[in-house]
């Protein structure tokens, strides 16, 4: 392996930016009608050399005591050997499933107005471990016209021993053990567009004051993405076992589907997720249920109209209806 030099002439910076403006409201007690500024994204990539790249996503985003916060929501040198093996090191979005690596820290390339609850982000009340720091390796299984992909991470996982401490551990991981996930997919020359894979997910816990808790994730996935067609489907089963105590599963899925007719795009999707009251990680989420509907309208290349109802089932409260009018952008 020749030794890696950096053309200075070649070398260049690329920003891309990203945003969006929110009117919503719901009829949840406590809650206010409001215009919300979204996160303000900039995707920034530089090519160091033919095998070395940098990429990163410095995100504005303002939260819910109305303060702006500056976040490197991905930070990774990647280093691509050949297409059977490129090595990233840093803080990257974890390889559960599909949503989260295919949908990163912009509305802009997602149909409806949010994610799937069952994706959001840590910093937003989401239940997954959905970013790391450490290290991944991705690449192409030789595999004729099945088209095998496979990713393999290691990383610190997720905070444990506080809720109020930062999810993500980008210093100091807060104990020796590290989480580890894999992930297979396949994407057939047969099928233009599809892709169904697996991923599995584990990590120890260690709440303080309480026994440790092992946590494993399974996700399946078969999604259907075409210029004018989408149909995703996503289930996974959230294991938690506090050492000598009973297992607590959490199931949850989602179907999504949409179609473009010009510069119109209806979309309805609907999710589905079923907690324990008695969860030790999030025992606040219990049952969420419900379906979601809406129009994306293309106004042109760079700024979107997307309009979303949605109505939500919870177990031991009134149900919510809410609704939202969002502009995207792209600069």
């Amino acid at each position: 392996m020749g030794q890696e030099t950096m053309d200075v002439g070649k070398t260049r910076l690329n920003i891309r930016g990203f945003g969006d403006f929110t009117f919503h409201g719901d009829t949840q007690k406590g809650d206010t009608t409001s215009f919300s500024l979204g996160d303000l994204d900039l995707f920034i990539t530089s090519s160091i050399s033919d095998r070395f790249k940098f990429l990163t996503e410095l995100v504005f985003e303002v939260h819910k005591n109305n303060e702006f916060e500056e976040d490197l929501e991905r930070v990774l040198v990647e280093y691509s050997l050949n297409d059977h093996l490129r090595l990233a090191a840093g803080r990257y979005h974890t390889a559960i499933g599909y949503y989260n690596t295919s949908h990163h820290h912009t509305n802009w390339f997602e149909t409806a107005v949010d994610r799937p609850f069952l994706f959001n982000f840590e910093d937003e009340g989401g239940i997954l471990p959905t970013h790391s720091v450490g290290l991944s390796a991705t690449g192409e299984i030789p595999s004729g016209k099945l088209g095998l992909f496979y990713v393999a991470e290691v990383g610190n996982g997720r905070t444990s021993s506080s809720p109020l401490l930062q999810p993500v551990q980008n210093l100091i991981d807060e104990n020796n053990r590290k989480d580890v996930n894999f992930q297979i997919f396949a994407r057939p020359d047969g099928v233009p567009g599809l892709q169904v894979g697996f991923s599995t997910y584990r990590d120890v816990l260690f709440p303080l004051g309480q026994p440790k808790i092992g946590e494993t994730i399974f996700d399946a996935y078969g999604v259907l993405v075409r210029p004018k067609f989408e149909w995703l489907n996503e289930a996974m089963m959230i294991r938690h076992a506090p050492l000598g105590s009973r297992v607590y599963d959490t199931p949850g899925f989602y179907t999504q589907i949409s179609e473009s007719f010009g510069p119109y795009r209806p979309f309805f999707r609907y999710q589905y997720i079923n907690a324990s009251d008695a969860e030790p990680v999030f025992p606040t989420v219990g049952l969420r249920t419900g379906p979601s509907a809406g129009l994306r309208y293309a106004v042109n290349d760079s700024i979107a109209l997307k309009l979303q109802y949605e109505y939500t089932q919870l177990r031991k409260a009134q149900s919510v209806n809410s609704l939202a009018l969002q502009v995207g952008f792209t600069f």
